[in-house]
């Protein structure tokens, strides 16, 4: 079968949960002998020489090389959903590969407009987080609040004048709010035209729907994981004391970390370690107040940890800490956290109620209550002998190999015209939750 992938970015410029997915899902279908071409955006410094066509894994990427320059606030938020050089690019990647299905993985950043310039060929589009409704696809108030959706852009007004510069625009509200009404129905309005979506948590499936998407085109499926990612045996500083909790993932505030370490606070000097593995460098301010907010001995920032000594950080943690802020769709963490036989503390909240069954796989918190995980983590401390209650009780994860299997059942119903209907779930992943 001939598969065309579309995404925003791609390994290995780009290192994001939904682009690691998309490279580990091309390379099992094409060790299962399947033709992959991936199409995605590259943006590179004017003036450098970029290939627009390679082959890396055995899988043909095709780039639309794209000038980094500097960008006014309107034109940044076309961009998000509408570029005319990308979508000059798509029919001669059309027309050349001739796929016979086109799996659209994400088109922030890329084009929507491709969703319907794909026209005679089977389309599937993975939701991987709220973008097709929510332009900051976070569903997150800039206080810090879930969001209940855009109230006919209404609530995007606040997102997106958040910056001190912009807030008087706030008082123009109808006016601000009217490109992101326009944004969301164009989005509707091509997404009429996709064949099935993909959501790998029934919460987010249920987001959707909410928001008016029809539930019999939207399948529950979990991602895989490339488990031979997690082999790597790079050597990592020992933690200073048992039991080591950690954390692993973006140094943002929607990510809670502050929470965690204002709980860790709270512990003996000597009762447990934590390690933070994120980068500083996306959001310095908030990760230099994390520094200042961290006064146990024991709290060590070892900064963005390299992909592939991810296993290696994860067979030292006896605990991983998931305690975000905004509703999670399905964390690679949790699935790498689970591969390695590591149970979960996470905020109940989203998706994440899904991944981390409480008492078995882990232990579950209100969102932001430092009280509540404190008190998890002191009764972990008191009874080491639940982490291995719990390391027993984590379920096999669903494989890159098998998630493969799973799709091309989707590919082959979608090419030979048989419905696809949602409940297919339960023939393709009977060991998850339904």
């Amino acid at each position: 079968m001939r598969i065309a992938f579309v995404v925003h970015k791609f390994p290995p410029e780009s290192l994001g949960g939904t682009e690691i997915y998309t490279w580990s899902l091309a390379r099992a279908l094409v060790q299962a002998g399947h033709e992959i071409h991936v199409f995605y955006p590259l943006l590179a410094e004017p003036g450098t020489s970029v290939s627009s066509r390679i082959e890396r894994d055995g899988i043909h990427l095709w780039r639309v090389v794209l000038a980094q320059q500097p960008e006014s606030a309107p034109r940044q938020f076309w961009h998000t959903f509408r570029h005319h050089a990308v979508e000059r690019a798509f029919p001669e990647f059309l027309r050349t590969v001739q796929p016979d299905v086109v799996h659209f993985q994400h088109v922030q950043g890329v084009s929507a407009r491709l969703l319907e310039m794909a026209t005679g060929v089977s389309t599937v589009l993975t939701l991987h987080d709220y973008w097709y409704f929510c332009a900051n696809s976070q569903l997150l108030r800039p206080d810090g609040r879930v969001c209940a959706g855009p109230r006919w852009g209404w609530n995007c007004v606040d997102c997106a004048t958040v910056r001190a510069d912009l807030r008087v625009l706030r008082y123009a509200r109808p006016i601000v709010a009217l490109p992101f009404v326009y944004r969301n129905a164009y989005l509707r309005r091509l997404l009429a035209r996709v064949s099935i979506f993909i959501a790998p948590s029934h919460f987010l499936r249920q987001q959707y729907i909410a928001h008016g998407f029809p539930p019999q085109r939207i399948l529950v499926l979990e991602n895989g994981l490339d488990t031979s990612r997690l082999n790597g045996n790079i050597p990592l500083p020992p933690p200073p004391t048992r039991p080591h909790f950690g954390f692993l993932g973006s140094l943002a505030w929607q990510k809670g970390v502050h929470v965690l370490i204002e709980a860790f606070n709270r512990l003996p000097p000597d009762a447990a370690a934590l390690t933070i593995y994120g980068s500083e460098k996306a959001f310095p301010e908030y990760a230099a107040s994390l520094r200042k907010r961290a006064r146990h001995p024991h709290i060590r920032f070892a900064g963005a940890i390299d992909y592939r000594a991810t296993g290696a950080a994860l067979r030292q943690i006896d605990c991983l800490v998931v305690p975000s802020l905004w509703f999670e769709n399905s964390p690679l963490v949790i699935q790498e956290a689970y591969a390695m036989k590591v149970p979960v503390v996470a905020s109940r909240l989203g998706a994440l109620v899904e991944k981390v069954i409480d008492g078995k796989t882990g232990r579950l918190f209100p969102p932001g209550d430092v009280e509540a995980l404190t008190n998890i983590l002191h009764d972990i401390i008191a009874h080491p002998h639940q982490l291995a209650a719990m390391r027993a009780q984590i379920p096999p994860v669903v494989t890159i190999e098998t998630h493969a299997e799973q799709l091309l059942v989707v590919y082959n119903r979608l090419c030979h015209g048989e419905n696809v209907p949602f409940t297919l779930v339960n023939e393709l992943a009977p060991t998850l939750e339904t």
